[in-house]
């Protein structure tokens, strides 16, 4: 009778010994609860959102190279109401989207008189003021209305003889 040793030893935790088998994994996984469908919907939305923001910029760009104010011809006798109330009138030589200018300008001035009451307007020439400016600038965003002067009116009369120094 032979007599078979058993040199296997047994430890209480042992593991099988049995090679270990390993899964081959892709090296990209998705994001925890994100599904291929729902990436792409993502992806599309967000390109959506950036051709529509291309959209904008391109039709505010469009809207800056036109003339925010259309009052007429250069050359011509203006009406000028700010926001503020003052008004000037002038010969409109430049209109930009950004600020208009105006030449030769004159503005009303009221005053009173030594008893308290109103006296009559005068009509005041800019160019006359203690820096004699020669044009006047005046931004679009301050502007109320731009009329013109009708070229009978009594103030392009009295423009008219303030040039001539008629009085």
């Amino acid at each position: 009778m032979s007599a078979q040793i058993d040199d296997t030893i047994t430890y209480t935790g042992a593991r099988d010994t049995r090679a270990d088998t390993y899964a081959l994994r892709p090296a990209v996984t998705q994001a925890a609860g994100w599904k291929g469908w729902q990436i792409t919907a993502a992806l599309l939305l967000g390109l959506a959102a950036a051709a529509a923001l291309a959209a904008l910029a391109a039709v505010d760009w469009l809207r800056s190279s036109e003339r925010a104010i259309s009052p007429g011809p250069l050359g011509g006798l203006y009406s000028v109401q700010l926001v503020n109330g003052q008004v000037y009138y002038g010969v409109l030589q430049e209109v930009k989207p950004a600020y208009i200018r105006l030449g030769d300008v004159y503005y009303i001035q009221s005053y009173q008189q030594p008893n308290g009451q109103p006296g009559n307007r005068v009509v005041s020439r800019r160019k006359n003021d203690w820096h004699g400016p020669e044009t006047q600038t005046i931004p679009a965003d301050k502007i109320l209305s731009l009329d013109a002067v009708g070229l009978q009116s009594q103030l392009a009369k009295l423009i008219q003889q303030d040039k001539t120094g008629n009085p």
